[in-house]
């Protein structure tokens, strides 16, 4: 696109996460909202009204209408890939709102759109654009941290009935799949993105109580090319809701604690215990000294590790912090490196542990080609008495 000023935006889809795009790129001050769309009128027009743009009733409409550098897609997930096709098919870029598509299938079809387009795609994954994951995916990419051994991954929130209300959710359809995909999809790229590529999941998903066709609760254990192992859980029925990722490496423990965005006072790095604190550690537990602290858990005497020292400004993960990256990239004319085929291993994750937790066997990454019966959805296409089987107890 070459170095400009401002870089032309639209948002298709004007529904309660349409606002975190709205809000984001008006923060850059680097974007012109050229247009608003969505089916139902009333919202398009609320959303021009508040944040400029001309609204419209459809992507056709927007795209007849206007030249937008970027598009955003926030409407519900069944949509994504046929909207994202049809922009990319009038030559402008697209960025998906997770989950970007519903199918390993539907984003080989949309990748198949870029490779014709002079548009591009990029995907909403903010938790990789805060400065605590820049931090620790510099830092474990170069070892200063240690090797990875271990890692929990867990997304342990509450939906209620309710929220199913709207038509769309709890369906396969409609979402595509349940807490997996919709919700700890977040977390789950996050680990991926800090640990690189998965080799093998079992898993098991289950319904327990939500009205959805789907799993409410989904839980899974993770072998990386690396060596390193994990646990993975997935949760809408956790009244004390907690997004957390800790990875265990030679070095110390990497741990981050946060809901629905972290900052960096979220981060933690604990170090190995020196020799003489290694040494006591089992030593009478859980019995207290007189300063209160557990005994044997006295602290070696060290020096700044690496992730203190690499400390620098706090920028929490957003929806803005991504997409001011992504603005000032495309403004510059540089490429975003949160890309569609960047996100591929984490649909490939999620699709793999549907797979796995129906079939009730281990699933390989190398499993997933396009005649594997989960390619094209993550139900499989099995009959739904079938699936309420699955994940049922």
């Amino acid at each position: 696109m070459g170095v400009r000023d401002n870089v032309k935006v639209a948002v298709v889809g004007c529904g309660g996460i349409s606002r975190r795009h709205l809000e984001g790129y008006a923060k850059t001050g680097r974007t012109e909202l050229v247009g608003v769309a969505d089916i139902i009128g009333e919202k398009a027009e609320a959303a021009a009204e508040k944040f400029g743009g001309t609204a419209y009733a459809s992507t056709t409409e927007l795209l007849a209408a206007q030249q937008p550098d970027l598009v955003s897609v926030s409407t519900p997930p069944g949509s994504h890939a046929e909207i994202a096709i049809e922009v990319l098919r009038a030559g402008h870029s697209v960025l998906l709102e997770k989950p970007p598509v519903l199918s390993l299938a539907e984003l080989d079809a949309v990748a198949e759109a870029e490779r014709a387009s002079a548009g591009s795609v990029y995907v909403i994954f903010q938790h990789r654009h805060g400065s605590g994951a820049l931090r620790a995916a510099e830092l474990l990419g170069r070892g200063a941290l240690g090797i990875p051994q271990v890692a929990v991954c867990e997304t342990l929130w509450f939906r209620p009935r309710s929220y199913f209300d709207p038509e769309w959710r709890g369906t396969w359809v409609g979402e595509g799949g349940g807490p997996t995909l919709g919700h700890g999809i977040h977390q789950i790229d996050l680990l991926l993105h800090l640990l690189g590529p998965w080799k093998t999941i079992n898993a098991t998903a289950v319904r327990l109580d939500r009205p959805v066709e789907f799993e409410d609760v989904s839980m899974a254990s993770v072998i990386f090319e690396s060596g390193a192992v994990a646990t993975v859980i997935n949760s809408l029925l956790s009244p004390r809701e907690l997004s957390r990722i800790r990875i265990d490496t030679t070095e110390g423990s990497l741990e981050v604690d946060h809901v629905y965005g972290y900052s960096d006072a979220d981060w933690t790095f604990h170090p190995v215990p020196g020799a003489k604190r290694a040494a006591s550690l089992g030593q009478d537990p859980g019995v207290r000294t007189a300063t209160g602290a557990l005994a044997g858990a006295a602290a070696d005497e060290t020096g700044s590790d690496p992730w203190t020292a690499s400390a620098g400004a706090d920028v929490a993960s957003s929806h803005s912090a991504q997409l001011d990256r992504l603005i000032d990239d495309l403004a510059a004319g540089r490429p975003h490196d949160t890309t569609l085929a960047s996100t591929r291993p984490t649909m490939e994750f999620v699709t793999a542990l549907y797979a796995s937790s129906v079939a009730g066997t281990a699933v390989d990454r190398a499993d997933l080609t396009p005649d594997h019966p989960f390619y094209r959805a993550l139900n499989g296409g099995l009959p739904e008495a079938q699936l309420a089987e699955s994940f049922a107890i």
